[in-house]
């Protein structure tokens, strides 16, 4: 992404909010044992508006001056001596931004918007734990929140805002988007043709982290989900390490990142290359169904609407193969682009530029079968376009 891509983004924002000033806070460091931390993972919105990859950063947009300055935190000796001192030249060719500070002038700027009235635009931030995944958010909004609310400044929840304009591509988020569908298309053909000599869930996943990067991607857009026979059956399985049994179904969902883009594409294969007669109707049956999703996928839609309209399809496929499915487990689409499951709007109407999985799944635990199949499309004036349409489905 261009220096221009940044720019371009903050200035839109601006547009949006008159007269606030807008403040978003970088991602921290997460601790991940004694003096370790896990990789370092960038905020989406943080990154989408500034390209910079610094932890606990904070840009602050000024709407009515229309000026951007990024305040930065303070190092310490021992920082710079392990780290490397913050290249702030480095940070302005990236992004175009030119102003500088440190995160300590920010109480300063938001009493100043709180005596003139501003409103502040801020990332609302998730509950410490976020249930029903059963982890924990990142710190760095809920910490910038707390300084904020003591400003007694006005303010302003900007997360959807900031949504839609993710929602709708550009040409190079496009082109980022489609490298790594294509880095995963060919990584699954490469561990495909090598399947036989895998063992374990685990080989196949090795296969695949060491392809992604060979083939010029940046490493996982996700923890892969790598399934054999009913562990398939577990919708977000990420064990990967029980054996391969060659009359059992393999269901991968992986996706490679290129540039901070995803992908995100699902495939089951036979193991031992014979399905069973009823291995394969499921097969198609989803198949089918996901055929059917495709042609439901167009601008103006409602996601809302899709669900109902493709689980009462999938109900009636599945019934047929006497499968009573009662509530469907998942989605059949979601939005894809910085974030696997990305910033967008699923209240409004869907809007050309905008890129969707469409991923219909069964999951039979008590007949040790778990098949999903996953495309992603770009919404286009006509219709659709399928950017995995090269990956082949082949059971």
């Amino acid at each position: 992404m261009t220096q221009q891509f940044f720019e371009g983004n903050r200035s839109v924002l601006a547009e949006r909010l008159p007269g606030h000033l807008i403040v978003i806070a970088a991602n921290s460091l997460l601790q991940s044992s004694a003096d370790l931390h896990f990789p370092f993972r960038q905020d989406s919105n943080f990154w989408y508006l500034t390209g910079i990859d610094e932890p606990d950063a904070i840009l602050v947009i000024d709407t009515v001056a229309g000026e951007s300055t990024m305040l930065l935190p303070p190092k310490s000796t021992y920082q710079k001596e392990w780290d490397g001192d913050t290249d702030t030249d480095e940070f302005a060719r990236v992004s175009g931004i030119v102003q500088f500070g440190s995160t300590r002038d920010l109480s300063g700027l938001l009493k100043q918007a709180a005596v003139s009235g501003r409103t502040v635009g801020y990332l609302q931030p998730l509950p410490r734990m976020v249930k029903p995944y059963g982890f924990y958010a990142n710190p760095a909004r809920r910490t910038l929140w707390s300084r904020i609310k003591r400003s007694g400044a006005q303010t302003a929840d900007v997360r959807l805002d900031i949504a839609r304009m993710r929602a709708i591509k550009q040409p190079e988020e496009l082109a980022a988007i489609q490298e790594a569908i294509d880095i995963t298309g060919r990584t699954l053909e490469h561990v495909k043709s090598r399947l036989a000599q895998c063992r374990n869930e685990k080989d196949i996943e090795r296969l695949i982290t060491a392809r992604f990067f060979a083939e010029g991607g940046d490493g996982h857009a996700y923890q892969p989900i790598v399934a054999g026979g009913q562990n398939a059956a577990t919708i977000h399985y990420v064990q990967n390490s029980a054996p391969l049994v060659a009359s059992d179904l393999l269901l991968l969902d992986v996706g490679a990142v290129y540039q901070q883009y995803t992908s995100d594409i699902s495939r089951t294969w036979s193991v031992g290359g014979s399905p069973t007669k009823r291995q394969r109707e499921l097969y198609d049956a989803m198949c089918d169904v996901q055929t059917f999703a495709f042609g439901q996928l167009r601008a103006g839609v409602l996601l809302r609407d899709y669900q109902k309209t493709v689980e009462q399809y999938a109900r009636t496929v599945c019934a047929s193969l006497g499968i009573q499915l009662d509530a469907y487990p998942h989605g059949f689409s979601h939005f894809m682009g910085l974030d696997v499951h990305d910033a967008g709007d699923y209240s409004a109407p869907l809007q050309p530029g905008t890129v969707l999985t469409v991923e219909p799944g069964i999951y039979l635990a008590y007949e040790d079968i778990g098949i999903r199949i996953e495309d992603d499309v770009l919404i286009t004036e006509s219709g659709i376009d399928v950017l995995s349409k090269d990956i082949p489905k082949r059971l």
